[in-house]
């Protein structure tokens, strides 16, 4: 199977919001696992609180927006190439920092780690176009809940969760969220446009537990999948 890994920015700090590396060491676990059971992916790391901090201050320093989608993909490097750490040899020497660069590389044997692209595009739609332009079957999106629900689990207990949920549902819950620099949630409207035209599937997982990235590629119902419709 063709799919791309992303793993949000949320799962590689810890509480403290310090870098958490063991959590890296047991992500280039599990894709070394994905990769040596025959199938090709392709990896996109978020920024996590690196990129909140980045932003935060650029807003201080009265960055304009562009500046600030930069301060944010920039973040999002230095954890791609911390991923491509723990991956050791198995993973290309640098992250790749276009599209071009994804599909240059694609045939080779080493695995490829993306960050951000370009300004205005989340990292979810950065894993959604590399999912796109490589013909994968899936995107993997680990995130630090269980999966998609019908409200904010932080904050309404009662709150239930889709073991699947079609692309028109998951429209209609991230209508009115945010899309400010920093603060994509879950998945947004770009990503969702791009996995539509395509008929790509979404899993989200909860990757605080990378394990379940595994049982999901073993096709073990877990999470919530995003389909067609």
């Amino acid at each position: 199977m063709k799919l791309v890994l992303k793993i949000g920015g949320s799962l590689l700090f810890d509480r403290r919001k310090r870098l958490y590396t063991t959590r890296f060491e047991q992500f280039a676990q599990v894709i070394g696992k994905i990769a040596t059971q025959g199938h090709k992916l392709v990896v996109v790391v978020g920024g996590g609180a690196l990129a909140k901090s980045l932003i935060n201050r650029g807003v201080r320093l009265n960055a304009g927006r562009d500046a600030l989608d930069r301060l944010g993909i920039a973040s999002t490097w230095v954890c791609a190439q911390l991923m491509i750490a723990a991956l050791g040899d198995r993973a290309y020497p640098t992250p790749m920092f276009s599209e071009e660069q994804v599909l240059e590389h694609l045939a080779g044997t080493r695995l490829l780690v993306v960050g951000g692209l370009q300004p205005g595009q989340s990292t979810n739609a950065v894993a959604a176009r590399i999912a796109e332009l490589t013909e994968s079957e899936v995107v993997v999106n680990a995130t630090d809940v269980d999966g998609v629900y019908d409200q904010d689990p932080d904050r309404f207990p009662q709150a239930k969760r889709f073991e699947s949920i079609t692309v028109s549902q998951l429209r209609q819950i991230i209508s009115s969220l945010s899309d400010k620099p920093g603060e994509y949630p879950l998945f947004d409207k770009n990503a969702l446009n791009i996995v539509q035209r395509s008929g790509i599937e979404v899993w989200f997982v909860n990757g605080t537990n990378p394990d379940n990235i595994l049982d999901a590629v073993s096709h073990q119902h877990i999470g919530t999948r995003l389909v067609s419709g």
